[in-house]
């Protein structure tokens, strides 16, 4: 960052067990059910899951032997054979997938995030360098088609565990060391509190003329953006999932589930003209966010957050999935102060008191999976996270990672204070990654997402390989 300026640092996390996670508004008693154990567990392993079991009772949440579609979390037992080879490639892959036999013999829809397969290695994970442990991590999940896993390290002793990682899809692997069967409970409740909502969006057919929609700037402006992001190394290159999988059983995920690879990060604007949001589609539908075409762009209504959200759809043509953030993003928008805006006379909008249009402050933003060691704090707002009332993070999709991305914008200083000159606000999204905004303010630039990106290449030290992961 070519700057000696840089965010206060946020005050050092507390200790996991200093969080009473049964004493926050969003906790909910769960139902927990463990399976496989005989067949595909070791020693350790077996102990382990008692251990959190006893954990997931203590905290008031009910363990059950049998279950159909009702419980909160089903954990998977899965066998890992020891040997010299590296871990990855002792990750057995069996057809159909450890994780979807257990989702269909227990009523679970496939790829549930209610599943969570746990496996005992004798290797550490909590030193691996980040890229090192999200390729291992995608490979246990494309091959046992599960959403998490948890990696359990025995000790010397037996039964003894030393370490256990808990890695997400999104790229999340916190580790824990003390207390570990206490501190996973918690990570697992907290992910269980959160309802799913990815899928929850209806398409309105024909909403957006096609004359208006054709005369649109707004899927050039996230075009350029993105292209933008990809030079950066803010956008990866898309994933196909055949590199985690054999291709016998990436033909199976593409047949059946509509799996074919991963397209991380996104962006969006707000068109005043549309009144709209206009975001990236969803990577699931074979979208390159570094190359975005006209039609790999979706319309949302700026509808308040607990309502459906609806997916716009020009007059004439399909619309695609939005990205899994959109709920987080319509959440916020929400949570902002509105302002007016006028159309100038180079064709662009600008603030004005007396415009014609009222959107919410917010104009422009990204999501991109990069850490941030420092950021020039005269340039753009570091809010961090509130680890006291949701200490743990939760995957995007979610409800409880919209009100998440709400609360923080609702404490920071340059969207809510008139006089702060700052037009950027960032912060971190625990253990995956960055959202970052512009802002309606007088300055900015008059395209949408070319002065945060500028902020980013100069004023904004980060980096794609490592992403902090708070304990």
């Amino acid at each position: 960052m070519n700057t000696a300026q840089r965010a206060p640092k946020a005050a050092a996390p507390r200790s996991g067990t200093d969080f009473d996670l049964a004493a926050l508004p969003w906790w909910r008693p769960c139902l927990v059910q463990a399976v496989g154990l005989s067949e595909n567990s070791g020693p350790t392993l077996t102990a382990f899951v008692r251990q959190l079991l006893a954990a997931f009772e203590e905290q008031g949440h009910t363990v059950v032997d049998f279950s159909h579609g009702d419980v909160d979390l089903l954990l998977v037992a899965a066998g890992i054979p020891d040997g010299p080879a590296p871990l990855r490639e002792r990750l057995p892959e069996q057809m159909p997938p450890l994780a979807v036999t257990a989702c269909q013999e227990h009523g679970l829809r496939v790829g549930s995030r209610q599943a969570v397969v746990l496996a005992e290695v004798p290797e550490r994970l909590g030193d691996l360098p980040h890229r090192e442990i999200v390729e291992l991590a995608r490979t246990a999940m494309g091959r046992m088609a599960a959403a998490k896993v948890l990696f359990v390290s025995r000790g010397e002793q037996p039964g003894e565990v030393v370490e256990a990682t808990l890695c997400t899809l999104e790229g999340g692997h916190p580790t824990e060391t003390h207390r570990i069967a206490d501190r996973m409970r918690d990570r697992l409740v907290s992910a269980a509190c959160a309802r799913d909502v990815a899928d929850a969006y209806e398409v309105v057919p024909d909403a957006v003329p096609a004359p208006v929609w054709d005369a649109s700037s707004a899927p050039g402006e996230l075009a350029r953006a993105g292209r933008v992001m990809g030079e950066l190394g803010l956008l990866p290159p898309p994933v196909e999932i055949g590199r985690y999988v054999s291709p016998e059983l990436a033909r199976m995920y593409a047949e059946y589930m509509g799996w074919k690879r991963m397209s991380e990060g996104m962006l969006f604007l707000v068109d005043p003209e549309l009144d709209a949001l206009v975001v990236s589609a969803s990577g699931s539908w074979d979208v390159d966010k570094r190359e975005l075409g006209r039609d790999d762009v979706t319309i949302v209504g700026l509808d308040p957050p607990d309502s459906p959200l609806r997916v716009l759809a020009p007059e004439g043509r399909r619309s695609l999935g939005p990205s899994v953030e959109t709920w987080e993003v319509r959440a916020f928008l929400q949570a902002v102060p509105k302002v007016r805006v006028a159309r100038t006379a180079r064709g662009t909008w600008a603030p004005h008191p007396d415009g014609e249009r009222e959107v919410p402050l917010v104009r422009a933003g990204i999501h991109a999976h990069v850490g941030v060691a420092g950021a020039d704090a005269a340039r753009i707002e570091t809010v961090p996270p509130d680890r006291e009332r949701y200490p743990y993070g939760f995957g995007c999709g979610s409800d409880l990672m919209a009100r998440v991305a709400a609360d923080t914008l609702s404490r920071s200083r340059a969207v809510q204070d008139p006089g702060d000159p700052r037009l950027y606000v960032r912060w971190p999204m625990l253990y995956h990654g960055e959202m970052a905004v512009e802002l309606w303010k007088p300055g900015l630039p008059a395209e949408p997402l070319a002065g945060l990106l500028d902020v980013f290449a100069t004023g904004v030290d980060f980096r794609a390989d490592h992403i902090e992961q708070p304990v």
